[in-house]
């Protein structure tokens, strides 16, 4: 019988079957060994991101002594129009006034807040902690609290600042009056219907929070943009953010609301996003790019 014989094939079939087979095994087993591997890493990373994050949370604030805090029994409403959600109608507000504003956060029924005095710098400091640290929501409502506070204190007393800059040929900015009539938007939102209240002073404290930030802020301005438009495009500064232009392609905002501030900047930068090609745009802060090559015709 020759060699490519019915036999012959019947044995190369079972040969090729095993090692099918075999290879097959030794596919499913290194697939189990990078499972291992990854569920090992993930849960390596996991605890240790946990870790930190507990390490922060427990960390005490300090504060500065002309940083005053109150406490206010009734959650912050900057929007009437919009109910609350049941876990923050029960939440009670925290007032940080200072040298450079005043901000508003605010504090859970689950979260509790205790005075403290560091040893070395005699300063007084805030420590937050939950009643239960096996819930995640209240896990991850009190690191965002410590967060919040920390920014709040930094904002009244020092400020914060982010800087944009304009890079293309023809880009420019300028800060200049504003001359068209502007309203705060809490008096916009009273004007469209009634509003969601939950206490007693809750509505007055909020208009005498309002005007006193519209009265601080000094008078309206707006930022010019030229961008390579056919047009210019007009932002009015919001109330609480100071814009300045120390050279034509770079603008400085400083304020005391950090998260105000940086949905400012991302508005500014949504007008010219930065593009991988010619590296033109509008860049916050240190922000850097990769540019691509473009395609050869």
């Amino acid at each position: 019988m020759a060699w490519w014989g019915p036999g012959r094939a019947a044995v190369g079939r079972g040969r090729s079957a095993g090692l099918l087979s075999r290879h097959r095994m030794s596919l499913v087993s290194w697939g189990h060994s990078v499972y291992r591997c990854a569920n090992t890493t993930r849960a390596a990373l996991t605890s240790l991101s946990l870790v930190r994050s507990i390490h922060t949370r427990r960390e005490p604030v300090s504060l500065h002594d002309d940083t005053q805090v109150s406490v206010l029994d009734f959650p912050p409403q900057p929007r009437p129009t919009r109910p609350l959600s049941a876990l923050m109608r029960k939440a009670k507000t925290l007032v940080f006034t200072g040298p450079k504003g005043e901000i508003v956060v605010p504090l859970h029924h689950f979260v509790n807040m205790a005075w403290g005095e560091d040893a070395q710098s005699k300063k007084r400091t805030l420590t937050f902690s939950i009643e239960d640290e096996n819930m995640k929501v209240q896990r991850g409502v009190w690191g965002l609290t410590r967060a919040l506070c920390a920014n709040a204190i930094k904002g009244v007393q020092e400020g914060h600042e982010v800087t944009l800059r304009l890079v293309g040929v023809g880009f420019r900015a300028s800060v200049e009056a504003d001359p068209l009539p502007r309203k705060h938007p809490l008096e916009i939102e009273m004007e469209r219907g009634r509003g969601h209240w939950y206490a007693r002073d809750q509505k007055q404290t909020e208009i005498d929070r309002a005007k006193r930030l519209v009265e601080s802020s000094g008078p309206n301005q707006r930022l010019n943009l030229r961008l390579g438009y056919s047009h210019p495009v007009l932002l009015p500064i919001p109330y609480g953010v100071k814009a300045e232009t120390p050279s034509p392609t770079v603008i400085k905002l400083t304020g005391a609301n950090k998260e105000l501030l940086g949905q400012f900047a991302q508005t500014i930068r949504q007008y010219r996003k930065p593009e991988p090609y010619k590296g033109k745009g509008i860049f916050i802060g240190d922000e850097q790019i990769k540019l691509k090559t473009p395609k050869k015709k």
